[in-house]
């Protein structure tokens, strides 16, 4: 069968000099990576990422793309350029909406002192982006029998603390264990720019009292995801970066997606700023973070992530929807899940020095919205709000 396709492109006038950035591109298609096009089921097949059009708009069918998602992407991009100029954002977003992508593009610098402009492909720490990933490797272990997230964390952790005998990997995943907060605690400042391993992470606060019993309160704890990241190597019997590699990012072709092992030489020259003025972020050691935190990525290859998750390809549904379930304060297992603007969004922001992200996704309307910023001061949550707002 044969299909006429139009491709409608236009142009608009203008550099945004401030920002490094070429004039931006509207598109009938919607090109990621290397690809003149990209499906849910369509995924690069070599690692070479290439610059593409700023702003597009995919058709699949129709010959023109439709008018007011074209309107859209334009507000969304000068809403984001306005930005970058006042100073409020760097970094990169991506858009879409019902299979059509409508906005893939960097704002600002990556790196000022190489003049390396944010594009789609430019990899960024994650920070608790991480935990849905970590969630949905909990879930993948899972569906293959090697564990059950009712079952008391113990069960799966050698020399696990007599403390946590009651605490289930359920509690872990929804943040109900009571395990105090690591990155909480005075002398968190003092170690994070030192690499530090696992174990030695966990032994920070194996042996400290809960903050309650477990399931009776929801209290946010980087602490839950260290413990299940050491869950994941017990079980699986590899290192937490491996498991998630072989088991999420190459299967959904996240080929830019990978473990920060600390000291930020996977993200191709990315820094992390304060503000405008360009003032470095403290250079923390992601080891600190681990499962909780330490993964890098791009806003590529998260909406391949949430395409592949919501597809089937990663996770079968029944356990997809308990990850999708809220518990309490809204937390389910990786995931917030709350009603704006009447609709519901399934998100989890994320914030460390020198990265400020967020990734949301509208089940009604197969809206996805990822931003993320290398600048500290970046409001994320604030953005992918506004964006949502406007999405049909």
């Amino acid at each position: 069968m044969r299909w006429s396709i139009l491709l409608l492109s236009l142009f608009i006038v203008g550099m945004l000099s401030a920002c490094g950035q070429r004039e931006a591109f509207i598109s009938a298609w919607a090109p990621i990576g290397p690809q003149p096009t990209i499906l849910p089921s369509v995924t690069p097949e070599t690692p070479t990422m290439v610059s593409t059009p700023l702003i597009a708009v995919m058709e699949p069918v129709r010959p023109t793309p439709t008018p007011s998602l074209v309107d859209l992407a334009e507000r969304i991009d000068t809403y984001l350029r306005d930005l970058t100029v006042q100073g409020r954002f760097r970094g990169a977003v991506l858009v879409a909406t019902g299979g059509r992508i409508l906005v893939a593009r960097g704002y600002g610098l990556a790196n000022v002192e190489r003049d390396l402009p944010n594009t789609a492909q430019t990899r960024f720490r994650v920070a608790s982006i991480s935990k849905p990933i970590t969630a949905l490797a909990i879930m993948q272990l899972q569906v293959a029998g090697k564990l059950t997230v009712g079952e008391s964390v113990c069960r799966y952790l050698p020399d696990c603390p007599p403390g946590w005998q009651s605490i289930t990997l359920a509690h872990l995943l929804s943040h109900t264990a009571g395990i105090p907060n690591y990155t909480d605690f005075t002398d968190f400042e003092q170690v994070e720019r030192l690499p530090v391993t696992p174990t030695q992470l966990v032994a920070r606060f194996r042996n400290l009292p809960l903050d309650f019993v477990p399931g009776s309160a929801y209290r946010y704890s980087n602490s839950n995801y260290v413990v299940l990241g050491l869950v994941i190597e017990a079980v699986s019997g590899q290192s937490y970066a491996d498991y998630v590699r072989d088991n999420i990012f190459i299967p959904a072709g996240m080929i830019n997606s990978g473990y920060d092992s600390g000291d930020a030489s996977a993200l191709n020259g990315t820094v992390g700023y304060l503000g405008p003025d360009n003032k470095r972020a403290i250079p923390i050691d992601t080891s600190n973070l681990y499962s909780a935190g330490g993964l890098y990525s791009t806003v590529e290859d998260l909406y391949r992530f949430v395409q592949a998750l919501n597809s089937g390809q990663l996770l079968p549904a029944a356990e997809l929807s308990q990850m999708y379930t809220p518990n309490r304060n809204n937390y389910g297992y990786g995931w917030k899940i709350e009603e704006r603007n009447g609709r519901r969004v399934i998100y989890h922001p994320g914030f460390i020095s020198g990265a400020v992200t967020h990734l949301a996704y509208y089940p009604d309307s197969q809206s996805v919205i990822v931003v993320l910023s290398n600048m500290e001061r970046t409001n994320a949550d604030a953005i992918a709000a506004e964006i949502g707002s406007w999405l049909p």
